[in-house]
């Protein structure tokens, strides 16, 4: 187009430094270029801050040792996508020792978090009447906050990401609709972690459908990079969580993902 320069048609992306890599960029935790892909934007990364040369090789790839997520996904899953938008938003972490960085978390910690979430709920002045846990991670936070706050009505709604073996959807799509009736009931959604946020997000279109009279969300831990906050959470960690009830199945993700 003329008169239109490439750097005015080319897009804002905004990356984030998590952990000790902002030291990399002498301390800066947000760097803003113009690209129009995450590779371009990460070699324009190592441009500016050449120290980023010891985890970006010469085409922008991460070298072994770290983690990126593109709009709140794994960027393995976002390049499987092969969707030609722009991104908005990247964020880098170190992993630890060549594996991940995990945070175990206890039963003792469970309870914890539970009370003190149900602490600011109380704080806030709002009455759950119904609480949905969404499936699987939400349910057992559900069920130990609905018997915090004392509300008998529960319920569930299941949402995944996933249609079929490598193929992701761009956003998670209703498995299981909502399981009771909330229409003009105040209703807290639970689940265990906003990551990218795009469940919680789902949810709240869905169980909107129902006529509820107000919603408000509750996790225990949230990610950096989440793209929804929720209205009440007990933790921030940019580690791969192990709850209690999933360690089994976390050990198996975690072989699968060392052998990648």
């Amino acid at each position: 187009m003329a008169g239109i320069s490439e750097a005015e048609m080319s897009e804002k992306i905004c990356i984030r430094l998590l952990s000790s890599l902002k030291d990399l960029a002498g301390g800066t935790k947000v760097i803003c270029v113009k690209a129009r892909s995450w590779r371009a934007a990460l070699l324009k990364l190592k441009e500016m801050f050449p120290k980023f040369s010891s985890i970006l090789d010469e085409n922008g790839t991460l070298r072994p040792g770290y983690i990126m997520f593109i709009d709140g996904m794994d960027y393995r899953i976002y390049e499987s996508m092969r969707t030609s938008s722009v991104p908005r938003d990247i964020v880098i972490l170190p992993v630890n020792h060549g594996g991940l960085d995990f945070e175990k978390v206890s039963w003792e910690d469970i309870e914890n978090m539970v009370r003190h979430i149900a602490g600011q709920i109380e704080k806030s002045a709002f009455k759950a009447e119904v609480v949905i846990g969404i499936l699987r991670g939400g349910i057992i936070p559900a069920k130990l906050l609905a018997d915090e706050l004392g509300v008998e009505d529960m319920g569930i709604i299941e949402i995944k990401f996933y249609r079929s073996v490598g193929n992701r959807s761009q956003r998670p799509y209703l498995r299981q609709p909502l399981t009771l009736p909330v229409k003009d009931k105040n209703v807290l959604i639970v689940d265990d972690v906003s990551d990218s946020g795009l469940t919680l997000s789902v949810a709240i279109d869905a169980i909107n459908l129902y006529s509820p009279k107000r919603l408000r969300t509750a996790t225990l831990y949230v990610k950096p990079w989440t793209r929804l906050m929720p209205d009440y959470y007990s933790r921030t960690s940019d580690k791969w969580i192990i709850f209690p009830w999933e360690r089994k199945e976390i050990a198996r993700e975690i072989e699968n993902f060392r052998k990648e």
